[in-house]
């Protein structure tokens, strides 16, 4: 049931976000082409449509067990959905809170926030953003 229900989420977001070609594109997993996350040492992420570089984009985002994505933020919204693993996830100064799979965030551009890969799994989730994608590290909370 928890699988299908990401899935749903995950065909809802692409249904919202559709390229200027509008073409259909189904791919397996085993075709996804997994890259390096340069902002998070060693994070990976599949690009399903757009370019993060660039412009809008919706993406899968794989980061291993134990990262920690310090204090930072993003020029604009970025909305996520956990697919697998743990991440405790922290807005602002807040507690931080356990994010496991399909659980969902909606973080407005300008919004410091960190989040951290608990240990046992790799931490894997959907990612979208109606602008490019930046990571911004973010100046200490006074």
């Amino acid at each position: 049931m928890r699988r299908l229900v990401t899935l749903a989420v995950i065909v809802v977001c692409g249904a919202l976000v559709q390229s200027a070609d509008d073409k259909p594109v189904v791919r397996t997993a085993t075709e996804l082409e997994w890259t390096d996350n340069t902002a998070i040492k060693g994070a990976q992420q599949a690009v399903l449509w757009g370019d993060p570089s660039k412009e809008s984009y919706g993406a899968l985002k794989k980061v291993p067990a134990g990262a920690v994505l310090p204090p930072h933020t993003h020029s604009s919204l970025t909305r996520f959905v956990v697919l697998g693993g743990t991440l405790s996830f922290s807005l602002g100064s807040a507690p931080a809170r356990v994010l496991g799979p399909q659980a969902y965030g909606s973080i407005p551009g300008g919004v410091r926030h960190s989040a951290t890969c608990q240990a046992g799994a790799d931490c894997v989730y959907f990612e979208t953003s109606p602008a490019a994608y930046d990571f911004r590290p973010a100046v200490p909370a006074k």
